[in-house]
């Protein structure tokens, strides 16, 4: 009978609770955040869960940072709902965007695929060691997939880097006094908050959003019956402190390409989110704001270009990890 893991089904609820009760999450975006938790918290390796949790408390720390400098840069396509009364008589706090079910599971799926095959490979085991390079077959709609502690641990680490180093990108690096500049045309300048967007601050902290999850998994690892030395770790901080970079080199890539930006001269705001609600450069709740397309092509949305990224540099961390542990 599998492990239930009661304390982590305890911190899974009670984070998907204060989401929803902040206004960060919706209703069905808790629900979905909990289930994730939980299946990230309830593993044989505690380094899961304290990745995720770094990256659950950093993120919203980045999102709430001079919000109000980022609200006059920035406009949302489709408005989060006002702020309701919760239970305590606050009001809910809706500066980091009411995620949505389908948010959480773009920002998510990869490493909780990953989460789950680690448990499932190693439940009932006394002793698990996260970087075992020992390959064990899960069969997988009747197919049989090779897969190794390793390779798993190192797609969790490498899916976080991504996602924490694009979100300090955005929070953080749309806060530099440098105009940012195209990835694919690093000649041209584009206002703060376009898709693809890069400057020096932006690049430096998507790095650290890499090196802190690089940090929380190292120092998991000494929990563990690991038997990685001093170099071992700090090659593993290294690789996602590169994974942290990539990650949200790739986000900017797809983002000016893929995604498009449409930017109001007038009021000098980026619309964040997809222009499902902009028609003939009008947006339906403001007819007399005119929007220009800066970049890209609408094909993706946010949460796709996030997906795609994070699931792209989970497996190339994989790849290249294998061959240097």
């Amino acid at each position: 009978m599998p492990q239930l893991y009661p304390i982590p089904l305890g911190i899974a609820g009670y984070l998907g609770f204060s989401g929803y009760r902040k206004g960060s999450l919706s209703l069905d975006g808790a629900i979905t955040a909990g289930l994730v938790g939980y299946a990230s918290m309830a593993n044989p390796f505690v380094g899961f869960g304290l990745t995720l949790i770094t990256f659950y408390l950093a993120g919203s720390r980045a999102t709430k940072f001079k919000a109000q400098i980022k609200e006059s840069l920035e406009t949302h396509a489709i408005e989060p709902p006002a702020p309701t009364p919760a239970e305590n008589g606050k009001k809910r706090d809706t500066t980091s965007g009411n995620r949505s079910a389908w948010q959480v599971l773009c920002n998510s799926f990869t490493a909780v695929v990953a989460c789950l095959a680690f448990r499932y490979l190693n439940e009932g085991r006394d002793v698990v060691d996260p970087l075992s390079n020992a390959v064990r077959v899960l069969e997988v709609a009747g197919r049989r997939v090779e897969l190794s502690n390793l390779m798993l641990t190192l797609v969790v680490g490498g899916h976080y880097a991504a996602c924490m180093g694009d979100t300090f990108a955005s929070e953080l690096g749309i806060l530099s006094t440098a105009e940012p500049r195209l990835v694919t045309s690093p000649w041209r300048r584009v206002p703060k908050g376009t898709n693809g967007g890069v400057s020096p601050l932006g690049l430096v902290v998507s790095a650290l959003g890499g090196t802190l999850i690089g940090v929380t998994m190292s120092l998991s690892l000494l929990t563990t019956h690991s038997d990685l030395n001093v170099e071992g770790h700090a090659k593993l901080v290294a690789l996602l402190t590169a994974a942290g970079l990539a990650g949200s080199l790739l986000d900017s890539v797809l983002g000016a390409t893929l995604q498009q930006t449409l930017y109001n001269p007038s009021s000098k705001k980026v619309l964040v989110g997809q222009v499902i609600d902009v028609l003939d450069g009008k947006k339906q709740d403001e007819p007399n704001a005119t929007w220009v397309s800066v970049t890209g092509w609408n094909v993706l949305s946010n949460n796709a270009v996030n997906f795609v990224a994070s699931a792209a540099t989970a497996v190339g961390t994989a790849w290249i990890g294998t061959k240097l542990f």
